[in-house]
């Protein structure tokens, strides 16, 4: 950098044809700028400017110096402006992980709206299952739903949403239908294993709080495999009650404990660092927030 800078001074004395003049424009002492002259014409090895009391031209060695330097000093202006540019503006390939049944579902609105604004914008959507290390596997921002664990990345709540616990019409007539949290602990237990899913809930009813340790014969990374297993009448689950809608509505699935709150899910976006959030990571984060907060169904 040192190195630059001295190149930049250089073209401006040249340029201005007087070392006061660009000391003025740098602001900065004539003498720093003398002394930066002479400490790169030490380093090149050959003299570059003609001085008198009246007069400054280039040498030789000098003209073809500054044609060089001139490049550089307009090249790196080109460069700081692209790169302000780009703080600015969402730009490069945005690597997104996501839960299958979130990201098929609800981000791919989301990256339509984004995609109308930047079109520029490169999206790799990942959709899988699992805890992925977004560092090693390149990934920008990762959405995450549920309860996390403690980690050094850096996860921003977008919004909360209602739990629901639930079970099929076929299975509640072969075990008969919980009315009590308590009685939950006589029934089979499908838990969610993706994002430290709880075994112990908390359940609350008119400011009262009960808490109940689930015993699990069944559990899945999947939110879809969890709906499939109770589905089949295999036992019962709690997940957020937006991937569970439209089993309710269509009668599949059956909502239980209903005069009870259950502690909310988050929607989590997550990514690698607190500092110098790109653009593109910070604009979907917008978008993705706008989309949940004006969700009738996440609430």
């Amino acid at each position: 950098m040192d190195e630059l800078r001295r190149i930049g001074v250089f073209t401006r004395v040249v340029e201005t044809k007087s070392f006061s003049e660009a000391a003025r424009q740098l602001g900065v002492a004539k003498s720093a700028v003398s002394k930066q002259i002479v400490q790169l014409e030490k380093e090149v090895g050959v003299r570059l400017l003609n001085r008198t009391t009246r007069s400054l031209s280039l040498t030789e060695a000098g003209e073809i110096f500054y044609r060089h330097s001139a490049e550089i000093v307009n090249r790196t202006k080109i460069a700081l402006s692209e790169l302000k540019e780009y703080q600015n503006q969402p730009t490069g390939t945005l690597r997104i992980s996501c839960p299958v049944s979130f990201g098929t579902e609800h981000l791919i609105p989301v990256i339509k709206e984004v995609r109308a604004l930047y079109p520029l914008l490169k999206i790799d959507l990942l959709l899988e299952d699992r805890i992925i290390n977004m560092v090693e596997e390149g990934v920008d921002l990762a959405i995450r739903i549920g309860w996390l664990q403690e980690s050094n990345l850096v996860a921003k709540l977008v919004c909360e949403t209602p739990v629901s616990v639930f079970a099929s019409p076929e299975y509640l007539a072969q075990k008969g239908t919980p009315k009590t949290p308590q009685d939950l602990q006589k029934h089979d237990w499908i838990s969610l294993s993706l994002f430290s899913s709880p075994l112990t809930w908390e359940f609350e009813k008119k400011g009262q709080k009960q808490s109940v340790q689930m015993h699990s014969q069944l559990k899945s990374n999947s939110v879809a495999a969890v709906i499939a297993l109770s589905k089949s009448g295999q036992g019962i689950s709690a997940l957020t009650k937006f991937c569970l809608q439209n089993d309710f509505e269509k009668g599949l699935l059956q909502p239980l404990l209903t005069d009870y709150k259950l502690k909310p899910s988050g929607i989590y976006a997550v990514y690698p660092h607190r500092e110098h959030v790109p653009p593109k990571v910070r604009i979907f984060i917008d978008f993705l927030s706008n989309y949940c907060h004006n969700a009738p169904w996440l609430h």
